[in-house]
């Protein structure tokens, strides 16, 4: 029997004191915070720089995190049978009941943080878990509410003595063990910072310290004694830090065409500005380079030292996996091949780099090779994903850093370092777009730096993200420049265009969505001709509509992978995915191997994947969603492209003018107006119906020229104004509706935004709950199969996400039960709900349609 205060016990009964745990986790945040990238940010943020006074006081809290662990209930666990006990919440009796608070450890205890000025502090502390503890919300550290232990149920007699057990005795020697290890644990001399956004950024480290700390791979139970114990202590906590890629990182010396291998043009020669300040914005059309002109900004931010790391958020999965290798490739040329690994933040994979991981069983993941690399770690769990020096993930990753959920300091902590480059970032929506402003508030107030991208950005969608109060009326949003460069202290400045980049573009509305075998005999015409041909649908079961009608009426002329036809959208496994990428790049991208080809996808066919076609046929929908596929044509100049020597887009619209008919219900709404709760694919018809005027009114475009004009004249609140009391009564209505749905959705979103500038005694997160859940992705489900099974391009399936809403009801714990093999792929099962995944993707089983 154990007779003091443990921390962990491992599988053959050894047990790693509190003392030496308590040391471990201290030794890693004081490692962290030799490193400039953490301690300048912290400095920031108290409005000072630090210390070693207070380096030595932080760290002594670190070394306090686990002191719940003395209490009595904690340390009975070491016996079999014994209920499972806590040590955060547990801490609370310490300095709210008086037969434990004013003994003279508590009364020691609390002296100390008072006269630090550490009582948040310490409440950030014990939010290591990732939520600050309902027991400490409001009021002082020492009059803590009695009846929140109730509510808790935390009772006082965990501090007191039983079986021979002291627990104050316990956390007596544990105050020793840090006065011992911190001099500075004296309460003389100055008090530590308090600022909000710096207890806010000390949570977040202590959090990361404490998962660190607890690695057995670094830090085992088993150890040696004597000097050598402090030695490998202190070993083992560089290797967190350095090996984990947590440590300052200098850049080599590279110019512009080092890192990309050409040279700047556009916009790219001018995102290195440093005078824009902490959050800049570029627009410029798609193909113009703005992925590279962001990459340049981070190398250039981190030459001045404004940052360390990179995250690059995408608005989905597969142009996130797209964008990986890109930006591994740039990576490598200016580090050095494989020195720095970028992280592929999507959950599913485990890819750190080239290298690929392996998940194993209690949450073990084996690499290819035996090398500890930079980034591996942070690849292995969803929840370390930002703590990699480089990742390339989805924007959902980003908003958890500013939304009340677990580890959400953690997350902004981690992001703190970083430029936080957010693409696609017009493709917000009213509830994305509220959390999306507190992330960046977040974001700057740790001392961070963001660069948001963007070819079809509204006026008034600028002033938001810029938190310019000024809405430029249409007449001045139409003459702002474009391309152009922005930052919180200056701009839009025009940069980049030239004559020679201007790509004239045919634009036609045919009055044909609802007929796909029109749309494929349509693509087939001008395949035949040579044509590259690229049909973006709005919903995936359009999509495959067309993609069957092309393989029926020209086989030889659809999209394959692996002598499969096929088509690309978001519902593919991943390593079918990789080669569905690796195949639309060859077949359409600028080294495309043939002409004459269809190529059916969803909105994934919008971004990040070079496609280089010659017609596009395409679904209505918003004018600046139309504009980023439009840049899907003729992206590559120099191309001999026969007949299609002029890019056109053919828009798909309803064979009845009057897009009226789609306020109520309709059976084939292909992703047009809002459903009967009011959400939708492209909810806004009155967008839709100035998105269709602009077409019907201007067959021939000039991008990136007209780009503006178009995307005001569909999007800005004027002209959507007037057309909403031409159309009458019904519009006016729809628009009220919309307008209350979108009130709403930001007042969801900020009932759930986390303010890191709010003090932290003051918060107390709300339990998650089905919209959230929905909204991030948390409630798809990650289904592995054992065994495996051939996909249909020859590939093995390991794993498959199917969206939660797919799959109402089923319970997280059904796993997958296939059901057979036929023509069309391998039905299996989860619980009661079937599902088909073949060369088509995923689809809902036959009886769940």
């Amino acid at each position: 029997m154990l007779r003091h205060a443990w921390a962990k016990l491992n599988g053959e009964g050894m047990a790693l004191p509190l003392a030496d745990h308590a040391a471990d986790v201290a030794s890693v945040l004081r490692r962290l915070l030799a490193e400039p990238a953490w301690t300048e940010r912290l400095g920031r943020c108290a409005g000072r720089p630090l210390a070693p006074l207070d380096l030595d006081r932080l760290a002594t809290l670190a070394f306090l995190h686990d002191l719940g662990k003395a209490n009595v209930g904690f340390w009975e666990q070491q016996f079999p049978g014994k209920p499972r006990v806590g040590h955060t919440s547990e801490t609370a009796p310490l300095f709210c009941v008086p037969s434990v608070q004013d003994g003279p450890v508590p009364s020691q205890l609390l002296g100390l943080l008072e006269a630090w000025g550490a009582e948040d502090l310490f409440r950030a502390t014990m939010a290591h878990h990732g939520r600050p503890l309902e027991v400490y919300a409001d009021g002082e550290l020492g009059k803590t509410a009695r009846n929140r232990l109730k509510a808790n149920n935390i009772p006082a007699a965990y501090w007191r003595s039983r079986d021979g057990y002291d627990p104050l005795e316990q956390l007596a020697q544990l105050l020793d063990a840090a006065v011992a290890r911190f001099p500075a644990t004296s309460p003389d001399g100055p008090g530590l910072p308090d600022a909000a956004a710096f207890v806010s950024l000390f949570c977040g480290l202590v959090t990361l310290a404490d998962w660190l700390g607890s690695d057995t791979s670094l830090f085992p139970v088993a150890r040696p004694d004597g000097p050598e114990r402090d030695a490998a202590r202190e070993a083992a906590a560089t290797a967190a830090v350095v090996g984990r890629g947590l440590a300052t990182l200098g850049t080599p010396p590279c110019d512009f065409a080092g890192a990309f291998g050409l040279s700047p043009r556009g916009i790219q020669a001018a995102a290195d500005d440093p005078g824009l300040g902490p959050v800049a914005l570029i627009e410029a059309e798609t193909g113009s380079g703005k992925t590279e002109a962001a990459l340049w900004r981070w190398l250039a931010l981190r030459r001045t030292g404004a940052v360390d790391g990179l995250y690059f958020a995408l608005p989905t999965r597969s142009a996130a996996v797209q964008l990986h290798g890109r930006v591994q490739g740039m990576l490598d040329r200016v580090f050095g091949s494989g020195a720095v690994a970028a992280v592929l933040a999507v959950p599913g994979y485990i890819r750190a780099g080239d290298a690929e991981g392996q998940a194993l069983p209690e949450f073990g993941v084996a690499w290819e090779d035996d090398r500890t690399a930079d980034g591996r770690w942070a690849a292995e769990r969803p929840k370390r994903f930002l703590a990699a020096r480089v990742a390339v993930g989805t924007i959902d990753q980003a908003l958890m850093a500013g939304l009340q959920l677990r580890h959400a300091h953690l997350r902004a902590a981690a992001l703190s370092r970083n430029l936080l480059v957010i693409d696609e970032v017009h493709a917000s929506d009213a509830f994305m777009g509220e959390v999306l402003g507190q992330v960046l508030r977040n974001h700057v107030a740790l001392g961070g730096h963001a660069l948001l991208l963007s070819a079809t950005l509204t006026a008034e969608a600028r002033s938001r993200l810029l938190s310019r109060p000024c809405i430029p009326i249409l007449a001045e949003a139409y003459g702002v420049d474009y391309p152009a460069l922005s930052g919180t202290t200056c701009g839009p400045v025009g940069a980049g265009r030239t004559e020679a980049a201007e790509k004239p573009v045919a634009l036609e509305a045919w009055p044909s969505i609802d007929d796909a075998v029109a749309v494929a005999a349509r693509a087939v015409e001008a395949a035949r001709a040579g044509a590259s041909v690229l049909v973006v649908r709005n919903s995936v079961a359009g999509a495959i509509a067309v993609a069957k009608a092309v393989e029926d009426a020209a086989p030889d002329l659809a999209f394959r992978v692996g002598g499969a036809s096929t088509l690309h959208h978001g519902r593919f496994a991943p390593g079918d995915r990789r080669l569905l990428d690796a195949a639309v790049e060859a077949a359409f991208g600028k080294k495309r191997d043939a002409q004459g080809r269809i190529l059916c996808g969803t909105q994934t066919l919008e971004q990040s994947l070079d496609i280089d076609a010659d017609l596009l046929l395409t679904d209505l929908a918003p004018m600046d969603v139309l504009l980023q596929r439009v840049g899907r044509l003729h992206r590559h100049a120099g191309r001999e492209r026969g007949a299609f020597g002029q890019a056109r887009a053919v828009v798909l619209v309803p064979a009845e003018r009057d897009l009226s008919a789609y306020l109520g219900p309709v059976r084939n709404r292909h992703g047009l107006g809002p459903l009967r709760d009011g959400t939708g694919v492209y909810p806004d018809l009155l967008v839709l119906e100035a998105t269709l005027r602009l077409i019907e009114s201007n067959p021939a475009v000039s991008i990136p020229q007209d780009n503006r004009r178009l995307v005001e004249g569909a999007l800005h609140r004027e002209v959507l104004d007037g057309l909403r009391q031409e159309l009458g009564t019904a519009w006016v209505n729809h628009a009220a509706i919309l307008a209350g749905g979108a009130a709403a959705e930001r007042g969801l979103a900020k009932s759930w935004c986390l303010d890191l500038t709010e003090p932290f005694g003051t918060l107390l997160f709300r339990d998650e709950d089905e919209a959230i859940a929905t909204r991030l992705g948390t409630r798809d489900r990650l289904v592995d199969f054992d065994p495996t099974f051939a996909g249909p391009f020859g590939a093995a399936v390991e794993r498959l996400t199917v969206p939660g809403w797919m799959a109402p009801g089923v319970p997280a714990e059904a796993g997958p039960v296939l059901e057979g093999t036929g023509p069309d792929g391998v039905l299996f099962r989860l619980a009661d709900r079937t599902f088909l995944y073949g060369r088509w993707g995923l689809e809902a089983g036959a009886d769940q349609i």
